[in-house]
């Protein structure tokens, strides 16, 4: 008794984290596609004549999630006085969300003449061109975890498919289950034909999750 308890309990735990993972990975995919739309503000503030500190704290108010609080972190750290740029570089070691390391680069490419009118328009092209390609990226893991659902359909129904060709010989013929489970070779296919049922489903289930990441 104790050890199904205990064996229930470890089976509890290990659902808990993962389902506590799996929401870690749809909010840090959710942040993801908010950072293209950042860094098109951000360039969009720059050309209106913002300086990068100033146009982090006028997007910081329009953003969601972990993005929202990452700026807003990094927008309290510049108002406690602390340098434009070991603020962005504290932001981008620790960040978790795909792009901001791309994001982050763009706008450590403004340390420096901040004044000047070619140096701002450098800026934005360059936050533009971060924009772009992260929705390029997001666009193609779209695609991605698409193709993976597919995939994850195909390998279940084609695990699926032995025995549900099994329950269908057995109806057609009635003597189909004695010889499957009444015989020694007969047991030795149904051996043989799980194994390799289980060892494709592990191995679609493996290179779904490695795909998908």
């Amino acid at each position: 008794m104790i050890v199904v308890l205990l064996m229930g309990a470890g089976c509890a735990c290990a659902a808990a984290s993962s389902t506590h993972h799996a929401r870690e990975r749809r909010l840090e995919r959710v942040a993801a596609r908010d950072v293209p739309a950042a860094a098109s503000d951000l360039a969009r503030s720059i050309r209106a004549g913002a300086t990068l500190p100033v146009a982090l704290r006028e997007i910081a108010p329009t953003l969601r999630g972990s993005l929202r609080n990452e700026v807003h972190t990094a927008v309290a750290l510049l108002d406690r006085g602390h340098p434009l740029d070991s603020v962005l570089a504290k932001w981008g070691r620790s960040s978790r969300i795909v792009g901001t390391d791309l994001l982050v680069a763009a706008c450590r490419f403004s340390i420096g003449p901040s004044s000047s009118s070619a140096h701002s328009r450098s800026l934005d092209r360059a936050l533009d061109g971060v924009a772009t390609a992260l929705l390029d990226r997001v666009e193609v893991a779209d695609e991605v975890r698409a193709l993976a659902a597919q995939a994850r359909t195909s390998a279940m129904v084609l695990v699926a498919l032995p025995p549900a060709g099994a329950a269908l010989f057995s109806v057609l013929d009635p003597g189909f289950l004695s010889v499957l489970f009444g015989t020694t070779l007969g047991r030795v296919c149904l051996l043989v034909g799980s194994s390799l049922d289980a060892a494709g489903a592990w191995a679609s289930r493996a290179m779904v999750r490695r795909v998908l990441g």
